[in-house]
C-alpha cells in the first residue's frame, strides 16, 4: 500500500525541478495527480512516468498568472477525479537574482502574480472540493523558502513573496480548519535541473553565492528533490500529518536550525 493510495493531487509546475519529482514520488506512493506546467511537452513526459507508476494523470497546459486558466484547470480536475484531497502550490516563476537597487518592480509584480497571487486563487478554487473530506480531511502545501526565511542577498522579490506565503498560509490554516484542512509551507533544499542549468550564465559572484547556499547545510552537500524533498511533501499529503497545520517545514538538511 502507498501512503496517498486514493488521493487526488492538484500540483503546479510539475514540468520539471521539484515539482516534477514531487509528481512522481506521489504517483509511485498511489495518488492520482492533475498536473500543470507551461512547458507540454516536459508535462507529457512528467505524465508519462507517473502513468508508468500506475497513477491516473490529468495534464493540463496552464499559466498561474491566468485566473480562468487555473479555473478551467481545477473545473477538469473535479469532472475528471470528482474530487480534491491536496493541493500542492509549487509552481513560481523566479526572476535573476540581483541586488535590490538594481531590481525594478516589474520583477516584484511578475514573482508576486506567480506565486502570492496564483496560490490565493488555487485555495479558494479547491476549497469547494477540499472541505470537510473525512477522516484526516484535505491537505495544503504552500511552497515556501529559506531563502525569504534569511532574508538571503539577491533575492527580494523572490523573498518578498515566499514570506507573504507563509503568512497567508498561517491566516487560512486558522480559518480552515474548522472545515478539516490543514494548510502548511514547505521551506526545500534541493539542487533541481532548473537551478543547475539556470546558473551557469550568471555572474561568476552570483553564481557562487547560489551553489554555496544548497551546500551550507550540516551534511555539507545539496538535497535531492526526489530522495530527500519529495518524501516530505508526501508526508504531508499524507494522513500521517493530521495534527499538523499552520506550520512551517523545513526540508534543508539543517540548513536552518534554531529553536
Amino acid at each position: 500500500m502507498g501512503k496517498l493510495d486514493g488521493k487526488v493531487v492538484l500540483l503546479t509546475g510539475a514540468s520539471s525541478g521539484l515539482g516534477k519529482q514531487q509528481a512522481i514520488r506521489m504517483a509511485a506512493e498511489g495518488a492520482n495527480l492533475a498536473i500543470c506546467a507551461r512547458t507540454e511537452s516536459k508535462l507529457a513526459e512528467t505524465a508519462k512516468i507517473c502513468e508508468e507508476h500506475g497513477a491516473e494523470v490529468l495534464a493540463m497546459t496552464v499559466d498561474i498568472m491566468d485566473y480562468d486558466a487555473l479555473s478551467a484547470f481545477v473545473a477538469a480536475t473535479a469532472d475528471r477525479f470528482g474530487t480534491i484531497d491536496v493541493l500542492v502550490n509549487n509552481a513560481h516563476t523566479i526572476t535573476v537574482p540581483a541586488p535590490f537597487l538594481e531590481k525594478p518592480i516589474e520583477d516584484l509584480d511578475l514573482e508576486m502574480r506567480s506565486s502570492l497571487y496564483a496560490y490565493w486563487h488555487l485555495m479558494k478554487l479547491c476549497f469547494p472540493f477540499l472541505r470537510d473530506r473525512p477522516g484526516a480531511g484535505a491537505s495544503i502545501i504552500n511552497f515556501a523558502s529559506e531563502a525569504a526565511v534569511m532574508g538571503d542577498a539577491f533575492y527580494a522579490p523572490y523573498a518578498a513573496s515566499k514570506e507573504a506565503v507563509r503568512g497567508l498560509s498561517r491566516v487560512v490554516a486558522r480559518e480552515w480548519g474548522k472545515y478539516n484542512i490543514r494548510v502548511n509551507t514547505l521551506c526545500p533544499n534541493g539542487m533541481t535541473d532548473n537551478i543547475s542549468g539556470g546558473i551557469d550564465w550568471m555572474e561568476p559572484a552570483t553564481r557562487e553565492h547560489i551553489e554555496k547556499s544548497f551546500v551550507n547545510n550540516p551534511f555539507g552537500r545539496a538535497g535531492d528533490p526526489y530522495e530527500d524533498v519529495a518524501p516530505v511533501a508526501v508526508f504531508l499529503a499524507s494522513d500521517d500529518s493530521r495534527w499538523i497545520t499552520g506550520q512551517n517545514i523545513h526540508a534543508d538538511g539543517g540548513g536552518l536550525i534554531n529553536a
